[in-house]
């Protein structure tokens, strides 16, 4: 919001004229507009808000500068619904007086409700400047840098909002969403406790105790809270989905699929609605079925160890797959009809084929095919790479000078799934990219040119880039499978390569996602993955000495 075209419009509006210039007039003018201030804030308490905005738009046409009046005004306007007038006049309020942390506050706030982060957070700062005691503006800051991913900096925030506060049980509640979102789930689950005891029967804490319980690996007590929480009146889609994980996570696959069923309404998430009758678990012999995409690609990806099962019953199979992998879908399906596209795509293209007998989501084929852990089959890779291009990465790789190649992802997930604790920045890699006789490839995906650059010129380290050659999906899975290994954290690059039946090692944080099971070394979708997983929270430097230890050991039986 431009300053100057607020002021400027103010004035039009208003008809402001610049104060008198005699100090006897002034004082009488700025003495009228100060009763009029007192009558119109009383008037706004009251809910007389017509007679509170003439009497504030008349203290203000004799003292514009009068910043609390502006701020009165703009509450006014915040309580009759004119949201854009009411945050000219909190902008106009702190213009006029910089040091009333009120507006400073409730300008943050609009902020905040358009989703314009940054400018909420320099105006709570603002508000902290003008008042450092105002709790409220510590808290909502803390809230916003949590949102906008400076996880240090929210955590200052929340932690001097306690201190102002310390009996606030919101802030203990946001303080242990920004420790579980940073891996810190013990201690989360001492602040959503404090949280409780100061709010009990909050269904939004009861539910993120049973998330931290659940991250501490604690599951049949995780399940327990869930179970209690989905007791009361009030559904909480919130404690739906992760009661879901939590089963899933504890190896209880029927009760798990059976429970993540209701995934669409937990998360007012609408279903795609094609034409057809969804599948309930019916004979498929010589029926046609469409199984359509949902979720990330990670999942498609995942979930599509599934189709050889239902292709195996159904006379035909349609596969709507995300855009990105509808040629590796073709090619690892041949006998499927498959359509790439994106989710809100026409459905034209479904007239130009039969009628489907029935629809299912790909992420509900697991409840059909995967119902325990010997359900899973132990195989070598669903997915195929085409050859050509794989013969092409193994010469541009270099695959006859005698040096592993290993392909690395040290990011994953975005700020709202978890990519602080997914994602190992590249320094913490060096003991590893030190060993020689490796050649070491980055699958990561971005522009992560400045990382390697730094990687290279810091510590003389190379690490190969292709940048936007493997951008796309289908070369990805030729590179992939032309390395000797990949070594990643939580990522796409994960799934590609076990369902490609590639090795591929997977760094994992202390509280891991949901797919993966609780402890021991493998996972049951990709029977070639290799899991090393973290003991503390943030404490990687253990985990890269173990896969480095592996390395060595990989190094010593290839060279025998």
């Amino acid at each position: 919001m431009d300053f100057r075209t607020v002021l400027k419009s103010w004035r039009a509006r208003q008809g402001a004229t610049p104060a008198a210039s005699e100090p006897a007039a002034v004082a009488a003018d700025r003495a009228a507009a100060g009763e009029l201030l007192r009558r119109g804030a009383l008037q706004r308490q009251g809910a007389q808000y017509d007679e509170a905005a003439r009497n504030l738009t008349r203290a203000i046409e004799l003292w514009h500068g009068c910043g609390e009046a502006h701020h009165q005004l703009g509450l006014v306007h915040l309580e009759q619904g004119r949201v854009e007038d009411a945050a000219d006049c909190f902008q106009l309020a702190t213009h006029f007086a910089p040091g009333l942390a009120a507006a400073h506050l409730d300008l943050g706030n609009f902020h905040k409700s358009r989703g314009e982060l940054e400018q909420a957070a320099a105006c709570y700062r603002a508000a902290i400047k003008a008042d450092p005691a105002l709790w409220d503006a510590h808290c909502r800051l803390g809230f916003v840098l949590y949102k906008l991913g400076r996880y240090a900096e929210s955590q200052a925030s929340h932690a001097a909002a306690l201190a102002a506060k310390p009996d606030f049980a919101e802030m203990h509640h946001n303080l242990g969403l920004l420790l579980l979102e940073t891996g810190y789930a013990e201690e989360a689950l001492r602040s959503f406790e404090r949280a409780l005891a100061l709010r009990p029967a909050t269904p939004e804490t009861l539910a993120c105790i049973a998330h931290a319980l659940r991250d501490l690996g604690r599951l049949d007590e995780a399940l327990a809270q869930y179970n209690s929480v989905l007791a009361r009146p009030e559904q909480f889609g919130d404690a739906v989905i992760n009661r879901c994980y939590a089963l899933l996570m504890r190896g209880d696959y029927a009760a798990g699929w059976a429970e993540y069923e209701r995934r669409f309404t937990a998360t007012a998430t609408p279903e795609r609605g094609f034409p057809f009758p969804a599948w309930r678990g019916e004979p498929l012999s010589g029926k046609r079925i469409l199984v359509y995409a949902e979720q990330g690609l990670g999942d498609e990806i995942m979930f599509a160890s599934c189709l050889p099962d239902v292709m195996q019953r159904a006379g035909h199979v349609v596969i709507e797959c995300n855009a990105r992998l509808a040629r590796l879908f073709a090619r690892s399906f041949p006998l499927a009809t498959v359509h790439g596209g994106n989710k809100d795509d026409d459905r034209a293209w479904l007239r130009a084929l039969p009628p489907a007998d029935f629809q299912i989501a790909i992420g509900s084929l697991p409840l059909h095919f995967r119902s325990a852990r010997s359900a899973f089959p132990v195989h070598c890779g669903y997915l195929r790479a085409d050859a050509a291009r794989v013969e092409f990465w193994r010469a541009r790789l270099g695959a006859c000078n005698g040096r592993l190649r290993v392909g690395i992802a040290w990011r994953g997930g975005s700020l709202r799934s978890r990519q602080f604790t997914r994602s190992v920045t590249l320094p913490c890699w060096l003991p590893l990219l030190a060993q020689l006789d490796v050649d070491y490839v980055s699958l990561q995906y971005g522009d992560v040119a400045d990382e390697l650059a730094r990687l290279r010129d810091q510590h003389g380290v190379m690490v190969r880039s292709f940048g936007d050659d493997i951008a796309d999906i289908n070369e990805l899975a030729a590179a992939i499978t032309a390395l000797d290994l990949v070594i990643s954290v939580d990522t796409t690059v994960v799934h590609l390569a076990g369902a490609l039946g590639h090795p591929v090692w997977v760094l994992l944080p202390s509280a891991p996602e949901w797919r993966y099971p609780r402890s021991g070394a493998t996972m049951p979708w990709y029977p070639s993955a290799r899991l090393f997983r973290q003991a503390k929270p943030c404490e990687w430097a253990p985990v890269i000495s173990r896969v480095g230890d592996a390395m060595q050991q990989l190094a010593q039986v290839r060279d025998a």
